[in-house]
């Protein structure tokens, strides 16, 4: 038996070693794939377990071929001495496809699909998507909406998806239920919040449709509003909705926590921070000692000693109020308290999205450098100035900290827009027929920020042609500088009794006094000839015939602090000008105009309504003032009249002014109103309607014009009111004015409809 022991010893060694080397051996096979390659599926496979037959290897191996969304099944097994891998791969999605759908559009659920044409199709996305499009539907208050998924089979293991929707109807919301509310009515909480019961004149708002979010968003408004009423601890203690049966209405319950009513204690402020003087903000402070305790005045105040802060270099405070409640007197102490924090430096401005315009047209707009203190008073203003070019669709400053030095970096982000403008206009009046203008305009010509344009009109009885230049930063300098050339021609007709062709030069320079305060001087030199006057026209018309010159020299002060020169919500301006004609040529008069313009917010921006006025007078020196250098009104200046149809006009024979001479005003006044407001369409449209109101009036006429002829010149106000309807169309702006005149003379002629549109490049 000793003997016979060493012999089974070996036998069993060589037995296992041959066994390791069999199973260290074995082959791993891939089967099934077409599209993927060998080793990608590989990539997915434990290998060195697999070849030594490990079972949690093939079971792990499995369960991330699973998890790759790339196969509809898959096997690991054995076969001999291979591993065999089988999978199946998913499809390709050749395309997806929604039928039923006419409330949701196909893009808004695509939107939201993970599955797309041309991806691999995989059962876990389907059913994600699924829930997707379900809890869109849900969420536009459709209930009962049903989503059916049809898979068709292509050739090449491809295949088309299509979502089959029945909609089903809105469940809207029949009754709103307020629980808990004693200071305040039903009434006046409604009135608060976003969610309304359904009426049938809500057909156009979805206001009247649950909406989860929108439930979360009135618990906010209405802790505001309570808050806001001195009921500090108001809470809503629960908002639930419950469905009818029939999935077709909801039933909103709100049950509130109204508590006491406070009025305000002591107010102080708490500094932490070393060097800064806190007093400089006890003026921002707007609650007050006495009256009724209100959050949103707190969050103000807040607001506004972050913002003095952050002017005073500290760019990251952090102020919060600490609230000491005494119910027994009902009052509640607000202390601000101002934590620990550093000045901040600016270290480096980063530009970015600019492909088109360099560099240094955005920088110089800046308020700031590299290495200022930081201040959010000239960072805003930074960015007002770069909207104000016009260049850009988008503005973005963000601030990113170093570590937690005193130092950040300032990131300036731009959107650049279309800055070529080609203008198409056309009007219609009963005297100019059809009135056309197109123009041409690069407002950053190469990138650089000059301003190239070239614009001709023509009507029935004018035309005019102009080339405008402007560079800004003249030399490096903050000096903008340019020139206009024109030519004006108008053929006697109706309202004119006379040829005139004008041309010249305007040369101007424009620089800035302060911040918002601006200056311009000009020099323009222009050339007159005025003929084919009517025999039987009256003396001062007849007295303009032949040739004369004008030079003179002006100056315009404008102060301007609208948030948008471009397209103003808020804010106002100012402009004055002088123009003085008699540095040689043979006109010698004094022109004095003035313009202001008010913009006022309401409900969210979206409504603005705007009080513009201007006028103007005009003087001769040692001679008196000819009829076409005086002013007129109507057409675009006056909504509701044509071009120069108000003003002063010589009677004919029998006494009527009707079709009779117009003649230039020596002065003149236009008060305007307008409101502007959305028409309840997706604001993305930008489809705005304009209530308007336009009055005034042009007036006076030197004796050498009543020479010979009897003038009517009333100077009674006109007035004229209507409705624009203003699109920022893909093409361009488009605008249509409608109006009514409701004070006029009997010689006056006017015009109810024009219509304008343009397009950029």
């Amino acid at each position: 038996m000793q003997k016979f022991y060493p012999k089974i010893l070996l036998f069993l060694a060589i037995f296992l070693h041959s066994f390791a080397v069999f199973a260290a051996d074995r082959i791993i096979e891939v089967r099934g794939n077409e599209r993927l390659e060998t080793a990608e599926v590989m990539t997915y496979l434990n290998l060195a377990s697999l070849k030594k037959n490990s079972d949690a290897a093939i079971e792990e191996g499995l369960k991330k071929l699973y998890e790759s969304d790339l196969f509809s099944d898959s096997k690991i097994y054995r076969e001999g001495n291979k591993i065999i891998v089988e999978v199946a791969e998913n499809p390709i999605i050749s395309e997806v496809k929604f039928v039923g759908n006419k409330k949701i559009e196909d893009e808004a659920l695509q939107s939201e699909l993970s599955l797309k044409k041309r991806e691999i199709f995989s059962k876990t996305k389907l059913e994600s998507d699924l829930k997707r499009i379900n809890d869109i539907y849900l969420k536009s208050g459709r209930f009962l909406a049903k989503i059916d998924p049809k898979i068709i089979q292509k050739s090449q293991n491809r295949i088309e998806l299509i979502f089959d929707i029945s909609e089903g109807p809105k469940a809207k919301i029949a009754s709103i239920y307020l629980v808990g509310n004693q200071a305040f009515s039903d009434a006046d909480l409604e009135a608060e919040i976003s969610t309304k019961e359904s009426k049938w004149w809500k057909f156009l708002s979805s206001s009247d449709t649950y909406d989860s979010d929108r439930m979360e968003f009135d618990k906010e408004k209405l802790r505001r509003f309570y808050t806001s009423k001195g009921y500090a601890d108001f809470a809503v203690v629960s908002a639930v909705a419950q469905i009818s049966p029939q999935k077709d209405s909801f039933f909103i319950t709100f049950l509130l926590e109204e508590g006491i009513k406070y009025d305000v204690g002591d107010v102080t402020i708490a500094n932490h921070v070393e060097k800064f003087d806190s007093s400089i903000l006890e003026k921002e402070i707007l609650i007050k000692k006495g009256k009724v305790y209100n959050a949103d005045l707190i969050e103000k105040t807040i607001e506004k000693m972050v913002e003095v802060m952050s002017e005073k270099s500290y760019a990251f405070a952090n102020i919060e109020p600490a609230l000491k409640r005494n119910r027994e007197d009902k009052t509640i102490d607000v202390e601000f308290v101002i934590q620990e924090t550093p000045r901040i430096y600016i270290n480096q401005i980063h530009i970015s999205g600019n492909t088109r315009t360099i560099d240094e047209v955005i920088r110089r707009e800046l308020r700031m450098r590299d290495g200022d203190p930081y201040n959010i008073t000239k960072i805003n203003r930074s960015k007002q100035r770069l909207e104000n070019l016009g260049f850009f669709e988008k503005v973005e400053f963000k601030t990113k900290r170093i570590g937690n030095s005193d130092k950040v970096d300032l990131d300036i982000e731009v959107k650049e827009k279309k800055t070529g403008e080609v203008n198409l206009g056309i009007g219609y009046s009963t005297v100019n027929k059809v009135t056309a203008n197109a123009g041409i305009k690069e407002r950053n010509l190469f990138g650089t920020g000059q301003e190239l344009g070239f614009n001709v009109q023509k009507s029935f009885i004018n035309s005019s042609y102009e080339l405008n230049y402007t560079r800004p930063y003249f030399m490096g300098r903050a000096i903008d500088v340019g020139f206009d050339i024109f030519q004006y021609e108008m053929q006697k007709r109706y309202s004119f009794a006379y040829d005139q062709q004008s041309q010249g030069i305007t040369f101007r320079g424009n620089y800035a006094i302060t911040e918002f305060l601006g200056h311009q001087l000009r020099y323009s030199y222009s050339s007159q000839n005025i003929g084919s006057i009517d025999n039987n026209a009256s003396f001062s018309i007849r007295a303009l015939q032949g040739s004369f010159t004008t030079s003179g020299v002006g100056q315009s002060f404008t102060y301007d602090k609208r948030d948008n020169r471009m397209n103003p919500k808020k804010g106002y301006y100012l402009t004055v000008s002088e123009d003085y004609s008699g540095v040689g040529g043979d006109i010698k008069n004094l022109r004095h105009e003035g313009s202001a313009g008010v913009y006022v917010p309401t409900f969210n921006n979206d409504f603005i309504f705007k009080i513009l006025a201007r006028g103007g007078s005009v003087a001769g020196i040692g001679q008196d003032v000819r009829s076409n250098n005086g002013f007129f009104l109507g057409g675009n200046n006056f909504r509701g009249f044509q071009y120069a149809g108000i003003g002063p006009r010589t009677k004919n024979a029998a006494g009527s002014a009707v079709g009779g001479d117009i003649i230039g005003g020596k002065s003149y006044y236009v008060g305007t109103l307008e409101y502007t407001f959305p028409l309840g369409l997706p604001r993305e449209l930008g489809i705005n309607g304009i209530l308007f109101s336009d009055n005034g009036t042009v007036k006076g006429v030197d004796p050498g014009s009543r020479i010979g002829a009897d003038i009517e010149d009333s100077g009674s106000l006109r007035s004229s009111y209507g409705l624009s309807i203003a699109w920022a169309s893909p093409m361009g702006p488009i605008r249509l004015d409608f109006s009514k005149v409701t004070k006029s003379e009997r010689y006056d002629q006017t015009q109810n409809f024009r219509f304008s549109f343009g397009t950029t490049f």
